[in-house]
């Protein structure tokens, strides 16, 4: 490995990560190759740089060396950076694929906040999640969470099992809000890139027709309901369907609470894209409850968008 292999910077800053790349956060676990994979993928299909982000908790090494002064952080000695973990990493992602530029960076910082960090020059972030033991919900983890919550570019966030190729079919949540059409013109540009279709999915749970909850399918009212939903996702990605005339779609509109009808149609696709609605400003991006079910619960890699960048 040359010097130029891995780029170590000071506390608190992120300043290598080319821009325009695809960004994976690596932590030394097993789930590293999955996460390595499906950037490789991504960053092979749209021609761009693969980056690999090991960030190292200070607070996590002064406390193995000195405790007392992890406490306060008032005290930062001369740290002495472990490699291996990034250094084997990349000699693995270029033998690989050896036609992608890969580089690697590891500061000197809280995993979630150098990919945050990342954010501002990278084309899209891949982090992990790990499954609890026995549940069907995973942990989101504090980098997975709070790089969703707060990343100025989409992400994308692998559950521990997810598959990594690209052959099922782009699920797109669609609900007319302006979070999901952002997602549906990511949704759209990715099946073109991909050869693959896009199945739009629309919930709804409780409507009222003429004064009474609509439970019964099959009836008037119920077809009601579904047919003015069927409109609002027709009419929302009618120019998407001009601009991308090889994408078949497969409009899905299900009674059900979003998240599990989202994650249930998911179960066969390569990827599942969402909107985050956000409040601008760095403190006031919130992750929908919806958005934040679908990442706890998904068993299919899930993209969470922000706005309309390609």
């Amino acid at each position: 490995m040359s010097d130029s292999d891995v780029t170590t910077t000071e506390a608190g800053r992120v300043d290598s990560v080319p821009s325009g790349a695809v960004v994976v956060g690596i932590d030394g676990s097993d789930r590293d190759e999955t996460c390595i994979r499906w950037a490789a993928g991504a960053a092979s299909r749209t021609g761009r740089a693969l980056h690999l982000l090991h960030a190292q908790d200070i607070a996590v090494e002064l406390a193995a060396a000195n405790p007392i002064a992890a406490r306060g952080l008032a005290f930062v000695p001369d740290l002495v950076l472990d490699s291996t973990v990034l250094s084997t990493a990349l000699e693995r992602a270029r033998a690989e694929w050896p036609d992608l530029d890969v580089t690697g960076s590891e500061p000197w910082m809280h995993p979630e906040e150098a990919l945050i960090e990342a954010s501002d020059d990278a084309y899209l972030i891949v982090v992990g999640s790990s499954r609890i033991s026995g549940l069907e919900r995973l942990l989101l983890g504090r980098s997975a969470l709070a790089v969703s919550l707060h990343a100025r570019c989409p992400v994308v966030i692998l559950p521990e099992g997810a598959r990594t190729d690209a052959e099922g079919p782009v699920v797109l949540g669609f609900d007319g809000s302006d979070g999901s059409r952002a997602a549906a013109e990511r949704a759209f540009w990715i099946a073109d890139v991909r050869g693959t279709s896009v199945r739009t999915v629309t919930s709804w749970y409780a409507e009222v027709v003429d004064g009474s909850v609509v439970t019964t399918p099959g009836t008037p009212a119920w077809e009601q309901v579904e047919g003015g939903y069927r409109r609002m996702v027709e009419e929302g990605i009618a120019d998407l369907r001009e601009r991308y005339p090889g994408v078949d779609v497969d409009i899905r509109v299900l009674r059900g609470p979003a998240a599990a009808v989202l994650t249930r149609e998911a179960a066969d696709a390569s990827l599942l894209v969402i909107g985050s609605r956000g409040r601008g400003g760095f403190r006031g991006m919130l992750l929908g409850s919806v958005s934040h079910k679908v990442l706890e619960t998904a068993t299919s890699p899930v993209m969470v968008i922000r706005g309309p960048k390609r």
